[in-house]
């Protein structure tokens, strides 16, 4: 049975959807802008360790801040939306196809219509140090064209030197090492996996081997969201800045193999602030299963379209096992669930099942919406 929601807002309500539980983090005061500050996350982590000490347990959690105020003085103070999406217990590149899915559905319905992603990869801990290396070599062969505050650089400063805004440097930069160059096998299977999930969901984006993180905050993953203002790539505004910070987990966490990925969203308030009215009526609640890499980049769309249609599901996509998800269901007393898989992918079907009844029927994806409406 479907459970009473009351004030949620759009954002809520998306995240809510997609499986992320909402937290309350404590406002982190800092001297300088708090936007993707790296304090947020580390809050994130100590909520984790928290409330879930077990190794490898999975959370999906959400929070947002008050809405900013900038110019209060004037007479049109101009409102930001802060909100961050965190998945932690997954290594799996469907964490960060969720992150960013989520985040480009919550901006779209805040009225960002043309919003695109920017992402590289920095490869595991051998692929960075290899990159690093190569760096510092390149520009101590080339320090006679640094900036002259540049020249005395160290090892240990060699990515804000590869992000030094000098002239000088900037040009320089243009013929520097890239960290695409050094990615091991397995990071360029996660990195390429994760570009099929946006070509799945018709998400735009761009590899930009130049964006790196300065505070070492990120690693592994690193993209932005942004928006087109105009016909170039520089008519644009930031809207916010993601990606793993596995090496930040275990360190916050101090224990081995804890995934972490995430993304924090700042952006002006385009439209005003609405509150849906709570839900009386019951429905059944579905529970989606997917198995197979064909059916889990298949998975996000048709999450989309059963949310535009106000269907509520459960979901652990993060899971690969058949038995598993079935057995979550059951954990959960969902009556239907939705099966994708290999072969539904091929003839466009969904297998709907009624666990209590013990039946299922098979439904061509372009009717499910209708069918499960039936069901309600």
């Amino acid at each position: 049975m479907s459970k009473t929601i009351n004030k949620i807002d759009r954002i809520d309500e998306i995240a809510k959807h997609y499986g992320f539980k909402k937290i309350n983090i404590p406002s982190t005061h800092v001297n300088e802008n708090s936007f993707l500050h790296p304090l947020q996350k580390q809050s994130i982590l100590e909520e984790y360790k928290h409330y879930y000490p077990k190794q490898g347990k999975h959370i999906s959690m959400f929070y947002h801040n008050k809405p900013i105020l900038i110019n209060k003085k004037t007479k049109n103070p101009i409102s930001f939306k802060n909100f961050n999406f965190d998945i932690l217990g997954v290594h799996d590149s469907i964490a960060e196809a969720q992150i960013i899915h989520t985040a480009i559905t919550s901006l779209k319905e805040e009225g960002y219509k043309n919003p695109y992603v920017s992402i590289n990869s920095l490869g595991d801990k051998d692929s960075l140090l290899n990159f690093k290396n190569n760096l510092f070599d390149f520009y101590k062969s080339r320090s006679d064209e640094l900036h002259p505050k540049c020249k005395n650089f160290y090892k240990k400063d060699i990515i804000d030197l590869f992000l030094c805004n000098h002239r000088e440097c900037i040009e320089l930069r243009k013929t520097a090492p890239r960290p695409m160059y050094f990615l091991s096998d397995d990071s360029q299977r996660h990195l390429k996996k994760i570009l099929e999930y946006l070509e799945s969901m018709n998400i735009m984006y761009n590899i930009d081997d130049l964006l790196i993180g300065s505070d070492n905050h990120f690693s592994k993953i690193i993209f932005e969201i942004k928006h087109k203002i105009g016909r170039t790539l520089n008519e644009e505004i930031l809207l916010g800045r993601g990606g793993r910070y596995d090496e930040l987990a275990e360190n916050t966490i101090r224990r081995k193999g804890v995934p972490a990925v995430g993304i924090s969203l700042e952006f002006p308030q385009k439209r005003k602030e609405i509150i849906l009215k709570k839900q009386t009526k019951n429905q059944p609640e579905f529970y989606f299963i997917q198995f197979g890499q064909e059916a889990k980049l298949k998975s996000l769309p048709i999450i989309e379209m059963l949310r535009t249609a106000k269907i509520k599901i459960k979901q652990d996509l993060h899971i690969n096992k058949f038995g598993e998800q079935i057995d979550n269901a059951k954990r959960l007393g969902v009556q239907y669930t939705l099966i994708l898989g290999h072969q539904e992918v091929i003839d466009n079907t969904i297998i709907v099942k009624d666990l209590k009844q013990v039946t299922q029927k098979v439904i061509k994806i372009n009717k499910i919406l209708d069918y499960l409406e039936r069901l309600k």
